[in-house]
């Protein structure tokens, strides 16, 4: 689909992507959030006009480190993907309000630094909530690093480019947490891959922009 495409009905795209009308209705909540599609009154749910995803800008100096970036976030993806879906079916009330400080925190953060402690509290959280301290301990051997833009040279975005990248981050970070918190180990699954296969696909491209500076 593209710019300004109508959605199909609620029922075609549940028989079609073979889902539940809640998972359905959480990832059009979620990218409406984001910007990603509109409603109109009377006339349904489109794909918004001139949506972009915020530009993730690299330094030259940084290119070393992209294939790094890119092997940690796929053995994460092995990992994080099925700790998201566990901790869907496991989490107490004392896990949901930990994740709830990470979001909060990410929200208040006021430089990169501050970001990246809290969104890898975040996924810490999310891996405590299995209930297995093994997922935890995994993310404790990468360390703070796993967070790529961390262990990066300052990116090339404009403070107000930087925001709305943040912003998309938290983004994708609430809609696994409210499929955790709703118990839908489904979604909560296919919201983590969605957000480390992004990460992903955004440092490709802007390790391809960075070459060719």
């Amino acid at each position: 689909m593209v710019d300004g495409d109508k959605l199909p009905p609620e029922h075609e795209l549940i028989e079609s992507l073979g889902i539940s009308r809640t998972v359905l209705r959480e990832a059009v909540a979620g990218m409406r959030a984001r910007g990603e599609l509109t409603s109109r009154r009377g006339s349904g749910v489109f794909v918004a006009q001139s949506y972009s995803v915020p530009p993730l800008r690299l330094h030259p100096a940084d290119l070393a480190s992209v294939p790094d970036v890119l092997q940690d976030l796929e053995i994460r993806s092995a990992v994080e993907i099925e700790a998201a879906s566990l901790a869907a079916r496991r989490r107490n009330e004392a896990h949901l309000q930990a994740i709830g400080a990470t979001l909060r925190a990410q929200e208040a953060a006021q430089s990169r630094e501050e970001a990246s402690a809290a969104d890898f509290a975040f996924h810490r959280a999310v891996a405590n909530a299995t209930g297995n301290p093994r997922f935890a301990q995994f993310l404790d051997g990468i360390g703070p690093s796993a967070i790529p833009r961390s262990r990066l040279s300052a990116t090339a975005q404009t403070p107000e480019q930087e925001a709305a990248y943040l912003a998309m981050l938290l983004g994708e970070h609430r809609a696994i947490a409210r499929a955790i918190e709703q118990g839908d180990a489904a979604f909560a699954r296919d919201a983590m891959r969605q957000h480390l296969s992004g990460s992903a696909r955004r440092y490709q491209q802007a390790g391809k922009e960075a070459e060719s500076l």
